[in-house]
């Protein structure tokens, strides 16, 4: 069967860590059903690099705020950095790199579309950074890659901000008007089980505010809400206090 992932060297090159054992790499890019398909150990898929990275990212991208806002609130620094460690925001990082490319999945995953499943991507990108600390890379290193990585976010977070935190911003809104929370409406779900496109509506008092779409609820539902911010022109907010 011809392999439908790339080979791991050109990634390496794209973060500048090329000097890292390939062999050691691999497995921060084996998805479970990978595993399972070629009769691997649990243990060589990437669920335990991604928990071990989830906490190497936190760290590091607290570190990066805390720096960089010294003047902003507690509050403020650990609702921006719940936005930028999420699968939303991981997925646009992965897909700055064209990690999906990478990833190893079962032939059943792939024909379903699994590759571009958001969530997945994010997974590896914490994996990757698991695996480099495992591989004894230097914190500061790492700090220096997410650093890049993440520049054209925090430069512009008035940009970004709004946009992965509109629901939020759109509750808000509304509950101070009349306590009464925005409603999200299913409207259409295609596709196949692991490709899936959500089509949602966003209303508010009966009128429907904006409509979005997304691989997962959750980023549909948010879409939604950016078009209702957006309409309301409730996207001004200053993210630096």
């Amino acid at each position: 069967m011809l392999e439908t992932y790339k080979d791991l060297s050109s990634f390496l090159k794209k973060t500048g860590f090329d000097t890292i054992n390939i062999e050691n790499l691999d497995r921060a890019f084996i998805h479970p059903s990978y595993a399972i398909e070629n009769s691997l150990s649990e243990f060589q898929c990437y669920e335990r690099l991604e928990f071990l990275g989830d906490a190497v990212l936190k760290l590091v991208i607290s570190d990066i705020l805390y720096k960089k806002f010294p003047n902003s609130r507690e509050g403020k620094m650990t609702l921006v950095r719940s936005i930028l460690v999420s699968d939303d925001f991981l997925f646009h990082l992965a897909e700055d790199l064209d990690l999906k490319s990478y990833i190893k999945i079962s032939k059943s995953l792939e024909k379903d579309g699994g590759r571009n499943n958001p969530s997945i991507s994010a997974c590896v990108f914490e994996a990757f950074l698991g695996i480099l600390y495992e591989n004894n890379v230097s914190l500061e290193l790492i700090s220096q890659f997410l650093k890049n990585m993440y520049a054209k976010y925090i430069d512009n977070l008035d940009i970004y901000l709004p946009k992965f935190n509109a629901k939020a911003i759109l509750q808000e809104y509304t509950q101070s008007l009349t306590k009464d929370r925005p409603i999200y409406e299913l409207i259409s779900k295609t596709g196949s089980e692991n490709d899936i496109t959500f089509k949602i509506q966003v209303s508010y008092n009966g009128d429907i505010l904006g409509v979005g779409v997304g691989k997962n609820k959750k980023q549909a539902e948010r879409e939604a809400a950016y078009q209702a911010c957006l309409k309301l022109k409730l996207t001004g907010e200053n993210v630096y206090e």
